[in-house]
């Protein structure tokens, strides 16, 4: 059986075509490193956002539009931590929120314009081997020690993110004190951290994807006595692009990985 096809499905399935490879080019090959969108382009907006977030680039986005539940007007830059359908899940000021078209109503935020605007144009990951240290800035040490050759390469990191295991000998929390410890990795998770913590006799463990600079909040936190880590895997987020980078880049730490923003 021959499936016959009309002149006007065929001028439709052209057009959707055209206009996917359109975007798609300007997402990979935009020479610029924000992403602005009219309210009425919520579905590009968080298609953009997921592919930019799925390669594990931190994603900023400047919001203009209304607060749905007022009416008044909303000018902010909003923590961006997902996107599905024409909605974007994001950060304002320790809260979540979510961000719709100019005629959204079931978001807390309808945007009028939104400009994404990702942190960095390549990231370079590498491991190291299990830490051990006595506070969490021992770790922090150790790990930043793995960094200095990089620094000395001439590029520009923006950011240092880790991944990892961190088991601590401490004391047995009681429930509030538990609580409380959960509480404030809330507030680390609401800045766009991806931390948990899991109790037990005598100690914790903390996992999860973090910036290095926040294992520093966790010594006044806990207050360990020793700290063993596992592997740890290293994100160096970079300004360079990858036709820039150094050619010497890859001879440091057995790097596991590079991702650039656009491919």
């Amino acid at each position: 059986m021959k499936l016959k096809i009309g002149i006007l499905e065929v001028l439709v399935i052209v057009s959707i075509l055209i206009t996917s490879g359109a975007l798609v080019y300007k997402f990979l090959f935009s020479s610029g490193d924000t992403y602005q969108f009219d309210g009425d382009q919520m579905y590009k907006c968080a298609w953009v956002s997921e592919k930019i977030l799925s390669k594990g680039f931190p994603l900023y986005a400047d919001i203009y539009g209304r607060w749905t539940s007022t009416g008044k007007e909303f000018n902010g830059t909003v923590i961006i931590v997902g996107a599905r359908g024409g909605t974007l899940y994001g950060i304002y000021n320790n809260r979540s929120v979510t961000i719709g078209g100019e005629m959204a109503y079931k978001e807390n935020i309808a945007a009028e314009k939104v400009i994404l605007r990702p942190l960095g144009n390549t990231i370079v990951s590498y491991q190291i081997y299990p830490v051990e240290g006595y506070s969490f800035k021992d770790i922090e040490d150790k790990i930043m020690n793995s960094v200095k050759p990089y620094k000395k390469l001439n590029i520009t990191i923006l950011g240092i993110y880790i991944t990892g295991i961190f088991a601590v000998d401490s004391k047995t929390y009681t429930p509030t004190e538990q609580q409380y410890i959960r509480n404030k990795i809330e507030n680390i998770n609401n800045i766009g951290e991806k931390v948990n913590v899991h109790f037990l006799d005598n100690g914790l463990i903390i996992g999860g994807r973090q910036k290095i600079e926040t294992l520093e909040i966790y010594d006044n936190l806990i207050k360990p006595k020793k700290i063993l880590t596992s592997k740890i895997t290293v994100y160096l987020i970079l300004n360079k692009t990858l036709d820039r980078l150094p050619k010497n880049i890859t001879s440091y730490n057995n790097i596991t990985n590079i991702i650039t923003l656009k491919n």
